[in-house]
């Protein structure tokens, strides 16, 4: 009996619960807005944007640039792009040597399988990340050399802002509970999508940052298989890796066309446009 009355009891509460909501309380609708899904197209998902005194523990080592070696790094012929498809086959060759370099182990794996080179294998993991970063960004910029192309998040989400405009746009996603600094990079998104629309960058110019960025896989390529027999070719290695790190991490800031790319993977992950690709 005790038993029955105690099932009652539940059933009466949990029905007036459902009718305190149905009875007048403030619903909010769950936002219908979604991200699109990651794919993990990165080497390593941590940061790459480390500070010197991050990347160097006290068990990683510094390595000193090559002048000379940085230079010529820097003066890589320009290849002769007209065409979207030009840059676009360019760009893509590039991506196919990276991933064959990273289905070996990557660069990383070079420092790794030397006893006396693993201390500096930091080297060989910021290589490999920022080299994916470098081709990533040849790519978003030959595919938006005219304008920014959206998928369907993108889409969705400048049709909305120019609906509703700025505070319009803003005030929905607060009302929905999102929060506030994604609402921000959204807005900041669809107003660099939108200024997008008037891009126009030559396939020439973006000729020069392929060029050089061919001569920088070569070398990352070439430092994947290099066999260090001695001191002379241990320094040899490390010299170079630790160049080519630097010039690839200067032209993040000095290419312009990477520097636009790279804006762009600010609000729109890379690792969000491969999954769109």
């Amino acid at each position: 009996m005790k038993y029955i009355r105690a099932v009652v009891v539940m059933l009466v509460m949990v029905t007036g619960c459902g009718n305190g909501v149905d009875g007048g309380e403030d619903v909010v609708e769950k936002s219908s807005f979604q991200m699109p899904v990651k794919e993990n197209t990165w080497v390593r998902k941590e940061t790459v944007r480390k500070t010197k005194s991050d990347m160097f523990s006290s068990t990683d080592k510094a390595v000193s640039v090559d002048p000379a070696l940085a230079a010529k790094l820097k003066k890589s012929a320009v290849l002769p792009i007209k065409t979207q498809q030009e840059c676009s086959d360019q760009a893509n060759a590039l991506d196919k040597r990276r991933i064959e370099v990273q289905e070996r182990g990557g660069v990383w794996h070079a420092y790794e399988r030397d006893v006396k080179a693993k201390p500096y294998s930091n080297y060989g993991m910021q290589l490999d990340s920022q080299t994916n970063r470098l081709v990533f960004s040849l790519k978003h910029i030959c595919q938006n050399a005219q304008e920014v192309r959206l998928g369907g998040w993108g889409t969705q989400t400048v049709q909305r802002f120019e609906s509703m405009g700025k505070e319009g746009y803003t005030n929905y996603f607060i009302n929905l509970g999102e929060v506030p600094g994604d609402i921000d990079r959204w807005v900041r998104f669809a107003e660099f999508a939108i200024q997008g629309r008037d891009r126009n960058i030559p396939y020439s110019e973006i000729g020069e940052s392929l060029g050089q960025a061919k001569g920088l896989i070569a070398l990352y390529d070439d430092l994947s298989q290099r066999k260090i027999t001695d001191d002379a070719t241990l320094q040899t290695f490390l010299s170079e890796g630790a160049t080519l790190l630097s010039v690839i991490n200067e032209s993040f800031a000095s290419d312009p066309r990477l520097v636009l790319a790279l804006q762009y993977e600010k609000l729109f992950p890379f690792e969000d446009i491969e999954g769109e690709m």
